[in-house]
């Protein structure tokens, strides 16, 4: 009689892998490399909005009543629109991509924390490969957009019932903003050099998120396996040294300085008294 031969926990991990981005396109994306949108297509369930608060909150409450129709809310416009640390986040109907995932029955990293820098990470390389012309995308720690020095976007992770929510907020077509934020906003066509002002249509959103999901996975799972290499990616992005920021893990809450990024993703900060701290909880100010 025939007997299946045990997978080993080395060749499931390769499956999945295969299962996530295809052959084809493996090996380039372990070796850091780009990868078009088309080249990772997962199945990638979309609830659609015109108006909403928040697809963070809608998300949570798919999360919370158990409803996995979807893999993600996606939003024309947000009416309450937040950011990391509560910060307002400000849009034009159908010119940014608003988007939470949910990633139903993906393993949580450790520390939990690596969600938002995989999330950074996997949208900057979507952003790139679905845009040729984008300038290289920087990241600000811990998980800031960056073109020419404004802020392109920007992630708010969580763990809500022990599943992973990623918001996503991106400036695809807008060519103006608020005086308040004209010096330090950007979006992808003003990057680009193009025409916009015009909504961006849903097939376009849906691309893009289709490409971030996948990297997201990819980058947890490379994490698990080899997180020099989900560092060193970020290394390549880094825009964080010489950034203040505020230690929120000291009694004082003093400004430090930031270093850099260690291996753990622990932010290196130098402090007013000379000291070096290193940190998971600290704020740009």
């Amino acid at each position: 009689m025939y007997q299946e031969r045990p997978v080993g926990r080395k060749q499931r991990r390769e499956r999945v892998r295969r299962r996530v981005f295809g052959s084809r396109h493996l090996r380039r994306w372990e070796r850091g490399e780009s990868i078009p949108c088309g080249g990772i297509i997962p199945i990638v369930r979309i609830e659609w909005h015109a108006t909403i608060d928040t697809t963070q909150r809608r998300a949570r409450e798919l999360v919370e009543q158990g409803d996995r129709r979807y893999d993600a809310v996606c939003a024309d416009h947000q009416t309450a629109g937040r950011g990391r640390q509560g910060a307002q986040w400000l849009d034009a109907p159908g010119q940014s991509l608003l988007v939470s995932l949910i990633l139903w029955d993906a393993p949580l990293p450790e520390p939990v924390g690596i969600l938002g820098v995989c999330a950074a990470l996997a949208t900057a390389d979507a952003l790139e490969a679905h845009y040729p012309d984008l300038p290289p995308v920087r990241l600000k720690y811990p998980n800031d957009l960056l073109l020419q020095g404004r802020k392109l976007g920007g992630v708010l992770a969580e763990v809500v019932e022990g599943v992973v929510v990623v918001g996503v907020g991106v400036n695809l077509s807008q060519t103006a903003f608020p005086p308040e934020l004209e010096a330090r906003a950007i979006s992808v066509r003003q990057a680009c050099g193009r025409e916009g002002g015009e909504r961006v249509s849903e097939s376009e959103r849906a691309a893009l998120i289709a490409a971030i999901a996948g990297n997201l996975r990819g980058l947890l799972m490379l994490w698990r396996d080899a997180p020099a290499q989900v560092h060193a990616r970020w290394q390549a992005r880094d825009d964080t040294a010489g950034r203040a920021y505020r230690v929120q893990d000291l009694p004082d809450q003093p400004i430090g300085v930031a270093v850099g990024v260690r291996p753990d993703f622990r932010l290196t900060l130098s402090l007013p008294n000379g000291e070096i701290h290193s940190t998971y909880y600290a704020s740009a100010v």
